[in-house]
C-alpha cells in the first residue's frame, strides 16, 4: 500500500511539537544524525552578528528557535519571521514569549513566494532546512536577494542516503542540491560567485551570500 501524500502546510501543522524539540530538547540521536540541523544554525548566527544589530527576514521561521537565536547570540535587532503553518506561528510566537524577546519578533502566516512585503526590506535573511520543500528555488532565492540589503543564507540537502531515507519516511515532497545547483541558482539571483561562501554540513550544504 503507498503511503498517503501531504502537503508540505499540512506536513508541518502536525509536527510543529516534534521539529521544536530538534532544537529545545535534542535526543543524542539528533546530535549525531542531524548535525547539519546545528551547524546551518552557527551559519545563520554568524552571518547575522557579522552585520551587527540587524533586521531579520527569518524565511520558514517554523517554531521560532531560530528567531531567538538571532536576536540572543547574534545581536539581531528584530526579527520578522514568515511561515505558512499555523501551528508553527502559534508555537513560535509562544517560543519567543517564553524566551523574553517577544517584543523583538513578528510572525505572520503566509507563503514566502507570494506574501506581499510592499518596499520592506531587511539587513539579513535566512532559510534553514526551507528550500529542502521548495520547488521554486530559484523564485525562493531571488526574493531573498531583493529583500536583503547586507547577506542572506540558506541550507540546502544534498541527494545521498539520508535524503532516500527521508523520501521514504515523509509524506510530502523532497528537493535536493548539488553543489553546481547551488551556484546556478545564486547567479541567477544576481550573487558574483565571489560573493558566494559554500560551506559543507551534515546532510548537504550552507550558502551566505553578499550583496
Amino acid at each position: 500500500m503507498s503511503k498517503p501524500t501531504e502537503t508540505v502546510q499540512s506536513y508541518w501543522d502536525a509536527r510543529s511539537d516534534l521539529f521544536g524539540n530538534y532544537y529545545k530538547k535534542p535526543s543524542s540521536f539528533d546530535r549525531v544524525f542531524r548535525k547539519g540541523v546545528y551547524e546551518r544554525q552557527a551559519i545563520a548566527v554568524k552571518a547575522c552578528k557579522e552585520i551587527g544589530h540587524a533586521t531579520v527576514l527569518d524565511v520558514g521561521s517554523g517554531p521560532g528557535v531560530n528567531s531567538v537565536s538571532l536576536i540572543k547570540n547574534a545581536g539581531a535587532s528584530h526579527v520578522f519571521g514568515i511561515d505558512f503553518a499555523q501551528q508553527m506561528i502559534d508555537y513560535a510566537k509562544q517560543t519567543v514569549k517564553e524566551e523574553g524577546v517577544a517584543e523583538k519578533c513578528e510572525f505572520v502566516l503566509g507563503d514566502i513566494l507570494t506574501y506581499d512585503f510592499g518596499n520592506r526590506r531587511f539587513d539579513y535573511s535566512c532559510a534553514l532546512g526551507v528550500f529542502d520543500y521548495v520547488e521554486n528555488a530559484a523564485k525562493l532565492l531571488q526574493i531573498m536577494a531583493n529583500r536583503s540589503t547586507h547577506s542572506f543564507m540558506a541550507s540546502w540537502p544534498e541527494n545521498g542516503l539520508r535524503m532516500a531515507l527521508r523520501r521514504y519516511r515523509y509524506t510530502c515532497p523532497l528537493f535536493h542540491y548539488s553543489e553546481s545547483d547551488i551556484r546556478a541558482l545564486h547567479e541567477l539571483a544576481g550573487i558574483a560567485p565571489d560573493k558566494l561562501e559554500l560551506i559543507r554540513i551534515g546532510g548537504g550544504w550552507a550558502s551566505v551570500a553578499h550583496k
